[in-house]
């Protein structure tokens, strides 16, 4: 009987310790976040992952947050790494004032990062806010 409960006790041991690094193992990887800045009563908070920007391919996650506390999702949010570019619109993530979108980054120590942020329904709203990659290598 005793032997019984110390097989019961051990498995459980084993199943907790095989749990605790299957979480850890599926874990993100740690995003680097850039200054918020705030325009338009919102603010917007850049994230990039997987961790501080890089040569090659990056992804740039922005969260809106209107001064309220609500989601800002009324923008359409175009990001570029070279003044010049046309830039790529980020994907929406439903109502909840997040935008993602991956992009390459060819000189990190070079590059700036362009938030274009236009307001969907009042187009005459737009401004662009720029991060100098150089700052957070």
């Amino acid at each position: 009987m005793q032997t019984r409960l110390i097989k019961n006790s051990l498995m459980k041991i084993l199943f907790s310790v095989i749990m605790l690094v299957a979480v850890y193992g599926c874990g993100r990887d740690a995003a680097y976040l850039l200054p918020p800045q705030v325009w338009n009563d919102t603010e917007f908070l850049v994230e990039i992952r997987p961790g501080a920007p890089r040569v090659g391919m990056n992804e740039f996650v922005v969260l809106s947050t209107q001064t309220d506390g609500a989601p800002g999702y009324n923008y359409v949010i175009t990001i570029k790494t070279n003044l010049s570019d046309s830039g790529s619109q980020m994907i929406q993530d439903g109502h909840s004032g997040v935008y993602r979108r991956a992009i390459e980054v060819k000189d990190p120590a070079n590059e700036v990062l362009v938030v274009q942020i236009i307001h969907k329904k009042e187009t005459e709203l737009k401004t662009e806010l720029k991060y100098p990659l150089s700052k957070h290598l």
